[in-house]
């Protein structure tokens, strides 16, 4: 059955470039939850960590300890907030800026690398299918993300 067999395919590519990017994590001493977590405070600097644990469905305790982390491998800092002072706000530090931007750019050039050879028009074929993939999957299960 073809299905199974390019499922198959697109599964083993998945693989190969989370391994990718968990090695390039993993220079940073960090995992894909503590990056997601920095990212998640870059993109809303005034969030808290009750939002946070709320976003990412963990519990409060849970982001605590990942925080404290992040702190204790100064990728992130606290200050008292300018909203309440009884709750810290959580900021970026330069070193934490300095790991987005390199995990970012990496990101772009392995969506590059994985492309070369690829003809303008292959790409956005390849695009348009995964576009069907991706309408046929909110259709069979209009719950997901």
């Amino acid at each position: 059955m073809i299905e199974a067999d390019v499922a198959a395919h697109l599964r083993n590519t998945q693989q190969k470039l989370n391994q990718m990017l968990r090695e390039k994590i993993g220079e940073y001493n960090l995992s894909f939850r503590l990056l997601h977590i920095i990212m998640l405070i870059e993109k809303n600097p005034k969030a808290n960590q009750k939002e946070i644990a709320n976003q990412l469905k963990l519990t409060e305790g849970a982001i605590s300890g990942y925080i404290k982390r992040l702190i204790d491998l100064k990728i992130l800092a606290q200050k008292p907030s300018e909203d309440d002072q009884r709750c810290n706000q959580l900021t970026i530090t330069e070193h934490g800026q300095d790991i987005i931007r390199d995990y970012e750019k990496q990101v772009k050039l392995r969506y590059k690398d994985i492309f070369v050879g690829f003809t303008e028009y292959e790409l956005q074929a390849f695009r348009d299918a995964l576009i069907k993939i991706n309408a046929n999957l909110d259709r069979i299960n209009p719950g997901l993300p």
